[in-house]
């Protein structure tokens, strides 16, 4: 049942090419039947030249007329064929494209967590190697079965016409052929499965080596991580091995039953030509049309490994379709009417899990401008505050307001529109320098771009480069150093211009003089500007108007720096521990 509502929804995503589909299947259907008459008009010309042999006198007229119609009927078969296959290529092409694009619309509309539970290589696998295996399982074998099966009633009728009791003894062998190879058929299926699936283990395992690899080397952990691929490599070996060898069985299986029935076929009909019962070209297209007739049916047991194979593939694309999305956005949601910067958490209560709530009742008020930096152990909180007030997860009770406004009555994309954020994981994609601070808004004003890189520091390394601002950086921007890096995501929070920044210090892997100059872009950055920054150095943050001290999801102690260090509590003990 599984596998029928698989499939069922699958082929939900070739109805709008249904028209296109059925000139398809008419012109695999026409290629075929000409495909059909062709052995008996085969066995025509070999009765003329018996019966010229016998006589001594040929018919030449017939027998060119014969291969004249022989000719046409194979050049007409393939010229159909090959419109049924260009039309097939097309329509799997077009049907994979709609595929991909829903499948890359649901990835931004996916909850957060979703990518906190999947290597970015398990998803990389079903976009690639998974729409890849069910685009070629469909335009191979979709229009063969169709075509097979009008091979087979075609070949049934014209076995029919020739001699029914030969006939007989072909329709009999088929089914004892696919009983010999059911077995085989359903373990290759099961393998094709598990190939499938640790495709996709072997992508995620590979890309995280790749991301990692300074750190596997830096702990020598090369030879561990040699003898984990291995291991999984031996895996996918063995699934791919015994996938490719059950599929492989299905063929001499059914051969060898349908050789027997070959044999017994040719037997009695040599028998029946020497009693004058069928004529001698009658029995050579029997011959050729019993050895045809089990080929449809082996055809199609031998797809029973790549449609399992595509089953799986399918199923792993929905499953990833039918994952969790976000919240919809209200159909006509709020916009602030005065964007000031203003924050407020009301009885805020989350959980990752219903069960057990992380936050249970935080209260915060944050007036335009303010600097709030939020403090605490790992596992704190601290992060999980930022992206609900980005509402990358949704609160379980209580408000959360921004500009006045509940986060939940303002679409996503209108709520972020005024946040900026600075992480210390830096994220630039491959393009030039110009395009990765413009990200933010189409058609940035080029005085915007300028001013945003001169304000954080990144003109004067710019200037020193080679292409300037038209450099183009490459994956993860490793052709500029870390601390470049940095001053362009700061000069890109910049060019956006919003009203709340936030900001993980990003200082730990530069040197003094870039610290400095991060630091310089990152006070002006938030110059005028409501700012949450995620703070590490609690030397950094002394001059916050309000600061926050997190611990197991919830606000423990709130104040500035005098107020919390009066207190004696918690935020004193941490803050005298780094300068202790």
């Amino acid at each position: 049942m599984k596998s029928k509502g698989t499939f069922r929804r699958l082929f939900s995503y070739l109805r709008p090419h249904r028209l296109r589909l059925t000139l398809v299947f008419f012109m695999g259907i026409l290629a075929t039947l000409f495909t059909v008459v062709a052995p008996s008009v085969l066995g025509g010309i070999t009765t003329q030249l018996y019966n010229g042999v016998s006589t001594g006198v040929f018919d030449w007229d017939m027998i060119l007329i014969l291969l004249a119609a022989l000719v046409v009927l194979y050049l007409v078969s393939h010229a159909f064929a090959y419109v049924q296959s260009v039309g097939m290529n097309r329509v799997m092409a077009r049907t994979m494209e709609s595929l991909r694009q829903d499948i890359s619309g649901k990835m931004h509309r996916l909850r957060l967590d979703y990518y906190d539970t999947h290597t970015h290589g398990e998803i990389l696998s079903t976009i690639t190697n998974d729409v890849d295996s069910l685009g070629n399982a469909l335009s191979q074998n979709l229009t063969q079965i169709v075509t097979q099966v009008i091979t087979a009633v075609g070949i049934l009728v014209m076995m029919l016409r020739l001699s029914p009791a030969l006939a007989a003894i072909a329709i009999v062998m088929v089914p004892i052929a696919l009983l010999a190879s059911s077995g085989v058929m359903r373990s290759g299926a099961k393998y094709y499965g598990q190939q499938q699936e640790l495709m996709g283990e072997m992508n995620g395992f590979i890309e995280e080596m790749y991301q990692g690899q300074s750190l596997v080397q830096t702990y020598n952990h090369q030879n561990q991580a040699k003898e984990d691929f291995d291991r999984l490599n031996a895996r996918l070996t063995e699934a791919a091995r015994n996938a490719e060898s059950a599929s492989g069985k299905v063929n001499p299986i059914t051969d060898l039953v349908n050789n027997l029935g070959y044999v017994l076929s040719a037997v009695l009909g040599c028998l029946s030509v020497l009693n004058g019962n069928m004529r001698i070209g009658d029995v050579q297209a029997m011959l050729q049309y019993t050895k045809q007739f089990s080929q449809p049916f082996t055809t199609i047991a031998g797809m029973a490994g790549s449609f399992g194979a595509a089953r799986a593939a399918a199923g792993r694309i929905f499953a990833l379709l039918d994952a969790e999305e976000e919240t919809p956005d209200p159909e006509n949601g709020k916009v602030p009417e005065h964007c000031d910067g203003s924050v407020e958490f009301r009885h805020v209560r989350f959980g990752y899990r219903p069960d057990r709530p992380l936050m249970k009742d935080v209260n915060l008020t944050v007036k335009p401008g303010q600097k709030v930096a939020i403090v605490g152990p790992t596992g704190a909180g601290k992060t999980t505050l930022i992206n609900l007030l980005l509402r990358f997860y949704e609160i379980d009770e209580g408000a959360i307001l921004v500009n006045g406004v509940d986060t939940r009555e303002m679409s996503r994309q209108e709520l972020r529109r005024h946040f900026g954020m600075v992480l210390q994981d830096t994220w630039l994609f491959e393009g030039s320098i110009r395009d990765n601070i413009a990200y933010s808004k189409e058609d940035m004003p080029e005085e915007t771009v300028l001013a945003a890189a001169e304000a954080a520091s990144v003109a004067p390394f710019v200037r020193t480069l080679p292409g300037g601002y038209e450099l183009r950086l490459t994956h993860g921007a490793e052709n500029i150093s870390q601390g470049q890096r940095q001053l362009i995501t700061i000069a890109r929070a910049m060019a956006a211009d919003p009203e709340i920044m936030i900001l993980d210090e990003a200082t730990s892997n530069v040197d003094t003089h870039t610290e400095q100059l991060i630091q310089q872009a990152m006070a002006e950055l938030m110059r005028h500007r409501t700012s949450f920054i995620i703070a590490h150095r609690l030397s950094t943050i002394r001059d916050a108007d309000v600061i926050l001290y997190m611990e197991n999801g919830d606000i423990k102690e709130m104040g500035n720096h005098e107020s919390l260090m009066a207190l004696h509590g918690k935020y004193e003990a941490l803050y005298q521990s780094q300068f202790a």
